[in-house]
């Protein structure tokens, strides 16, 4: 592994990352969709799943902004194929978020539930991951990269709220009502 040398590699190396990340999330994504049992949670979910795509299309954008300015320490086999980052962050995350599904099967409501604090997880690394990458080019006067960062880190913010929103009144109420104990 070679070493972060320079700030400008440090935003490289969050920008593979947050892209890895948003492979991951493009993949668990739909799995969640399907789990869930609540309407408004499915199509939250799907409608950040297409958010997500574009994200993804927003960082290959970002790439090509940062090839444009000079790297240095960069090896012949990343010139040639690109970064093989791949997100341990978010990968622990989506497996927690798996983990969960399994565990709250019986209960939908409880189920719907643990989706919403699984993917809020998710979107919490991403905040923190797309405020830091917007702040080191802010710092680098990459003033178009730090532009697209901050519509991503904003519709984080924004799928953040709504997952919050589905959970205080409506998700959360339901498996606060059942107790799992027999009647």
């Amino acid at each position: 592994m070679e070493q972060l040398l320079t700030l400008r590699e440090l935003l490289q190396h969050e920008i593979d990352d947050l892209y890895s990340a948003e492979e991951q999330i493009i993949e668990a994504l739909p799995k969640m969709v399907e789990a869930a049992s609540s309407p408004q949670l499915k199509s939250a979910l799907k409608n950040h799943l297409i958010i997500t795509r574009k994200q993804k299309n927003r960082l290959d954008e970002v790439r090509k902004l940062l090839e444009s300015q000079p790297k240095a320490n960069t090896g012949l086999m990343e010139k040639i194929f690109g970064s093989n980052t791949k997100c341990k962050g978010t990968e622990g995350l989506v497996k927690e978020a798996e983990h969960i599904m399994k565990q709250t099967e019986e209960d939908n409501s409880v189920k719907d539930a643990a989706i919403i604090a699984a993917a809020q997880k998710i979107e919490h690394y991403e905040i923190s991951g797309y405020g830091t990458a917007r702040a080191f080019a802010m710092q680098l006067g990459l003033s178009e990269v730090e532009k697209l960062l901050t519509e991503t880190l904003n519709e984080e913010h924004e799928a953040d709220n709504e997952l919050n929103g589905l959970a205080l009144f409506g998700v959360n109420v339901e498996a606060a009502q059942h107790t799992g104990l027999p009647e």
